[in-house]
């Protein structure tokens, strides 16, 4: 009985795998077309509006003849320092940061763009002060592959600063406050993924993720000096290699306001020094470069977005754990302009 059960069914599925034919290539690519339009219309009765996130950067293209400039402040508490064994040690003076950074961004075809960074800054402690214009860095921008329903959009970018910030000859209090640059040229690689994903109910969200590995030229320092020193030092440091990778997350409340969030990490090779290290103030001898460091912190934010051109966006940023790096807690606010 079972075998004439299935001698009966054989037939019935065979025919009605038959009906079903085989989708040909011009098929695949129209279903692929369509979906893809309907992704485009989704976006179109939705449009999320973004400013942020605080940190990591975006993979969106400028277009040709637009530009857009987003000014960021950053006042930050520097209370303690990572020792070697990732234990956090009060510094006996908290260092007190006030920092400027804005840019410049336009489209220069509809695959490449240019964005310029220019930066600020002021240093308080134990009552003395310093501070200045610091380094510049231009970075270019290559669209790799284009946002669609199922692929992120990806680009790459080839970052260049410029020492245009003061490193050497510092103010004879050891301090260092008033240092504002590296004083070497850095050169950095970068990869960025980003995806906007669209929900049933209006509330999208949008990922990216960024990695960037920099490398540096020598430089060479005098007196009391960005790595250290002290009176007398002169010689040549090699700032060590650095590799970064930070995920931002937004969330879109409404169309309006906007929830967000980075978690940074990055990590340098020690910075080794060749010469006379000098003297402290205090006659011992002095250290210039640095070990080895990491660091990995957290910045959650809210974005209130005015328009697709404008937006605002506050939140903290605050290292989580580290070692032979800062402690730091830091309030930022930041407002983005596109134009026309």
């Amino acid at each position: 009985m079972r075998i004439l059960f299935y001698t009966l069914l054989l037939p019935t599925l065979l025919f009605a795998q038959a009906k079903e034919p085989t989708k040909t290539p011009q098929q695949i690519e129209q279903e692929l077309e369509a979906a893809d339009k309907e992704f485009q219309q989704a976006l179109e009765i939705f449009n999320p509006w973004y400013t942020g996130p605080l940190i990591t950067p975006g993979a969106g293209m400028m277009p040709v003849g637009h530009g857009n400039s987003q000014p960021y402040l950053f006042v930050t508490d520097n209370y303690a320092t990572y020792n070697s064994e990732r234990k956090s040690v009060s510094l006996p003076s908290k260092l007190i940061q006030l920092k400027g950074v804005s840019n410049i961004q336009t489209g220069i075809t509809n695959n490449f763009d240019l964005n310029l960074n220019f930066q600020g800054l002021i240093n308080w402690q134990s009552d003395e002060s310093g501070g200045g214009y610091g380094d510049m860095n231009l970075v270019g921008g290559f669209l790799v592959l284009k946002q669609t329903p199922w692929i992120p959009q990806i680009k790459l970018t080839v970052s260049q600063s410029f020492p245009t910030g003061k490193y050497k000859n510092l103010s004879l209090n050891g301090l260092g406050l008033n240092s504002t640059g590296s004083g070497a040229f850095s050169t950095q690689l970068g990869l960025i993924i980003s995806k906007v994903v669209l929900w049933n109910t209006k509330h999208p969200m949008n990922m990216r993720l960024f990695m960037g590995y920099t490398r540096s030229t020598s430089t060479e320092v005098r007196n009391f000096n960005t790595y250290g020193g002290g009176r007398g030092t002169r010689g040549t440091v090699y700032p060590g290699d650095n590799f970064s990778a930070d995920f931002g997350y937004e969330y879109s409340f409404t169309q309006q306001w906007v929830f967000a969030i980075d978690l940074v990490y990055s990590t340098s090779n020690h910075t080794p020094f060749f010469g006379n290290p000098g003297t402290k103030n205090d006659g011992t001898p002095a250290t210039v470069g640095s070990p080895s460091s990491d660091n990995l912190s957290l910045s959650p934010a809210i974005e209130y977005n005015f328009s697709p051109n404008v937006g605002l966006i506050t939140g903290v940023w605050f290292s989580v754990y580290g070692r032979n790096s800062l402690d730091f807690i830091s309030g930022v606010i930041s407002i983005t302009i596109s134009f026309p």
